[in-house]
């Protein structure tokens, strides 16, 4: 359980939609139950009680679709290499100030209330720069390449991360990463003009881009894994949750 937040943060969910994907073409469009998977995300962040949720996409597809649903929405450009770099030039783009930006993945549509209150509350200390997630670290994913690992020295749930890995020989200290993130504005400028690092490049993790050039990230630990869509049979498990649940 997360405590409650002491600070009210001013805060913009931005959801980057890159159309093309390796493993699942166009799965942001893929339906579950009866809707696109990018538009469910961001219903679920809006009727989690936020205002302020905006998709930056490059697909003419996608935008369509977010104007079709009243899902606010912003085309951005396609030479982007990241999903980070769609953020920021969204985020300049809508022209408000914010406290805080989280950038989260267009293909969870199971996350919950308490992964993104946990991201918020570590910006109460006014020292954190850029915050993310984990969860433990089950047996079966310590030698799978495709879950990224964060070794962190957690104290009541909560530290600063050391290393981003794939590949590990000990479960001591690591926990499963959740691919969400939350920026302080200026910050996320900051990282977006980095060039890359060595780590980044070859451990295609671009996260320790931030950490090689002194950047810290700060990590909650929660409960709930929420799944993610990278392959059709992740696609048919969360519609069958979807279906089962009827949400």
């Amino acid at each position: 359980m997360i405590n409650k937040i002491k600070k009210n943060h001013k805060i913009i969910i931005i959801i980057p939609a890159r159309l093309k994907s390796s493993r699942l073409s166009k799965k942001l469009l893929r339906t579950i139950h009866g809707k696109p998977m990018i538009q469910r995300v961001a219903e679920h962040a809006k009727n989690l009680g936020f205002k302020d949720v905006i998709v930056a996409t490059d697909s003419n597809e996608i935008f369509n679709l977010c104007k079709q649903t009243k899902i606010r929405v912003i085309m951005s450009l396609k030479k982007h290499e990241s999903g980070t770099d769609r953020v920021y030039e969204a985020y300049e783009l809508q022209k408000k100030k914010y406290d805080i930006i989280i950038n989260l993945q267009g293909d969870l549509p199971l996350f919950d209330r308490n992964l993104l209150e946990g991201l918020i509350k570590l910006f109460d200390d006014d020292k954190v720069q850029i915050g993310t997630a984990v969860c433990n670290l089950e047996n079966d994913e310590v030698e799978d390449e495709n879950i990224v690992k964060a070794r962190v020295l957690l104290e009541n749930n909560i530290g600063y991360v050391k290393d981003f890995k794939r590949k590990i020989s000990s479960k001591l200290n690591y926990y499963h990463h959740i691919g969400v993130y939350a920026f302080r504005p200026k910050v996320l400028k900051k990282f977006i003009n980095l060039n890359q690092s060595k780590n980044e490049v070859q451990r295609r993790l671009e996260q320790l881009r931030a950490m090689d050039n002194n950047l810290k990230i700060k990590t909650v630990k929660v409960d709930y894994n929420p799944p993610s869509v990278d392959t059709i049979n992740d696609l048919r498990k969360i519609r069958l949750i979807f279906k089962k649940n009827k949400l």
